[in-house]
């Protein structure tokens, strides 16, 4: 039985702690299921290191996005949108931000433990 105590403050509810076996078996599908669906048939599949560090990118650029939509909105949707429509745009981009920032610190834990315990993969030449 896996004691969630063992995991690190922050750490992705549902993922295993690092350097088990079971956080061995799951943490690719999880990284998989962190990114666009595009990701699940690429190489980087096989890369878990490589996958983390194309998912850090990624959420950086997801939260700038919010950030930036939410910063632009009054400017951008006013023509177009009531003020209450603008402020339910602005409450949906912070929500958004929220989730790429939660995302981000959850990213960069995980990066920490494959660098800390690299894992021993069918597809790894470490065997």
């Amino acid at each position: 039985m896996i004691k969630d105590d063992r995991t690190p403050p922050g750490w992705p509810r549902g993922l295993p702690p690092p350097g088990t076996s079971e956080f061995a078996d799951r943490v690719v599908p999880w990284l998989l299921d962190q990114g666009p669906q595009e990701l699940r048939s690429s190489a980087l599949r096989t890369l878990p290191l490589a996958l983390v560090r194309y998912l850090v990118h990624y959420t950086e650029g997801g939260l700038n996005g919010a950030r930036r939509a939410y910063g632009q909105a009054r400017v951008e949707l006013s023509q177009s949108l009531t003020p209450a429509e603008v402020v339910l745009a602005q409450q949906v981009f912070e929500a958004q931000g929220a989730r790429f920032l939660q995302m981000q610190r959850e990213l960069g834990l995980v990066e920490m433990a494959l660098t800390r315990w690299p894992l021993v993969t069918p597809w790894s030449d470490d065997e």
